[in-house]
């Protein structure tokens, strides 16, 4: 569903206007992922009508400790009535920012003035780094955070943790699969590709059986899905750890390797070339002329308000793989809740966040509808209960049973601390793949150059 994952087109556009700052400068300015300060009203330069929306947090005790919340998950409200309700000591007000920038243009102004921040808001993974390098983050394990460290995906708990900190709770992830659309396989005699390999030959011969339809979409201008792509071919062009370091990579053996496997598809127009997750891509999904999509367990909440043809015909099975029986997964998308350094009680806030997402209360709440959240949390993962479930658009299949396990198996991908500027400068230089002005590869060696460049800009030792 939209809130959780990578809102590429949603969380960037203006963002990086919004916390222009050197990075690593902002390293020794004020903010300590140790002292706490400053309270929780409505953000510096926010407008008042941006925070209107007071969600949940009344009925408290006037002796309760209180917090602020900022999130945008749809139905999240319920989870913080029931927290409220059984931590009667706790009192969290829930605010919607608004999805994207409505929640980071505010939180980035609030955080550089050092006040107006909330307690615990929803970042998504890849954004994290950018507020942890910052100091803008509590350390959690003072407050027990390393005791749910065996409940979540490995993955997941790869993305929070950095050394001996952990700077956030995970929450929900998108693990990735082939999604499809049963009827228009079958009419092109086609079954589920195992491989990449296959893939290929089944988008061949697809669109050579009907020139106007494609197997699956490759939409090289979303950089945080082409980004995951890359992952499962053991291509991740980023390693970083924290600190001052950093090795960028578009341009070495893996990444030319997966560069030259699309290409192909690319220049005999195999695959679509569609922004992925918009009308347009969404309306050939449905009418068949786009049969598939190399999609995040999210997809099928996300996709369902926009089928009109080919409700319950959408089915997952697991994402090809590079190598004949190989098991590797890859994730698009989710989100983490850390507590800010400006909070006077970061206990309670660490409280919240690990209720939140380290309970089987909560995830009774937010695995549902409107919520629809995909667990990183294992205990709800794992359970018969949530693999069950059926959703009208995938008919009686029940694609969490595909999706689940594929979430098991995730290669680590470290992001690197200045991710808005990768959305927004990717978003363009990948444009070119898409029209056919460069190639896959042209656009690898030309991106290399402008975040080598980004990089070292901004203070960043850079190996390549």
């Amino acid at each position: 569903m939209l809130s959780t994952r990578r809102i590429t087109r949603l969380a960037t556009t203006g963002l990086a206007g919004a916390a222009a700052i050197t990075l690593l400068a902002a390293c020794s300015g004020s903010g300590s992922s140790s002292t706490p300060g400053g309270g929780a009203s409505p953000a510096a330069g926010a407008s008042s009508a941006t925070h209107a929306a007071v969600l949940a947090g009344g009925n408290c005790s006037s002796s309760a400790t209180r917090l602020t919340f900022w999130a945008w998950v749809p139905g999240m409200s319920r989870a913080v009535t029931q927290f409220n309700a059984t931590h009667p000591s706790v009192c969290v007000t829930l605010e919607d920012p608004g999805a994207g920038t409505g929640e980071y243009v505010p939180l980035n102004n609030a955080l550089k003035a050092g006040t107006g921040a909330p307690d615990v808001a929803e970042v998504e993974f890849d954004l994290l780094p950018s507020y942890e390098i910052q100091h803008y983050l509590v350390n959690l394990v003072p407050y027990g955070a390393n005791n749910y460290k065996s409940d979540f995906a490995s993955w997941a708990w790869s993305q929070v943790s950095q050394g001996g900190a952990v700077y956030a709770m995970p929450s929900d992830f998108g693990p990735m699969g082939f999604y499809y659309d049963q009827a228009t396989l079958a009419k092109y005699h086609i079954t589920p590709p195992a491989t990449w390999a296959q893939l290929a030959q089944d988008a061949a011969k697809l669109h050579s059986e009907d020139p106007r339809a494609y197997l699956i979409d490759f939409p090289a201008n979303d950089p945080q899905w082409l980004m995951d792509m890359m992952a499962q071919a053991g291509a991740w062009p980023f390693r970083y750890s924290g600190g001052a370091s950093l090795t960028i990579n578009w341009t070495g053996p893996a990444q030319e390797k997966f560069a030259s496997f699309w290409q192909p598809l690319i220049n005999s127009h195999t695959v679509a070339l569609i922004t992925d997750l918009t009308a347009g891509e969404l309306t050939d999904m449905d009418n068949g002329s786009i049969a598939a999509a190399i999609y995040s367990a999210w997809a099928p909440s996300y996709f369902a308000p926009d089928v009109k043809r080919s409700m319950g015909q959408w089915r997952a099975s697991a994402l090809p793989q590079w190598s004949a029986g190989a098991s590797v997964g890859a994730d698009w998308g989710g989100s983490t809740y850390p507590v800010f350094s400006e909070s006077k009680h970061p206990a309670q806030a660490a409280q919240f966040s690990e209720w939140l997402t380290a309970t089987g209360q909560s995830w009774n709440i937010v695995k549902t509808p409107p919520s629809s959240l995909f667990p990183t949390y294992l205990p709800t993962l794992q359970s018969s209960a949530f693999k069950a479930l059926a959703y009208p658009i995938s008919g009686g299949s029940q694609p969490n049973q595909v999706f689940s396990a594929g979430a098991l198996s995730i290669p680590q991908t470290p992001w690197p601390p200045f991710m808005t500027q990768v959305l927004n400068q990717g978003a363009t230089t990948f444009g070119g793949v898409m029209t056919g002005k460069e190639t896959l590869a042209q656009a690898f060696a030309a991106f290399q150059q402008q975040e080598v460049s980004y990089a070292k800009s901004q203070g960043f030792n850079v190996s390549t």
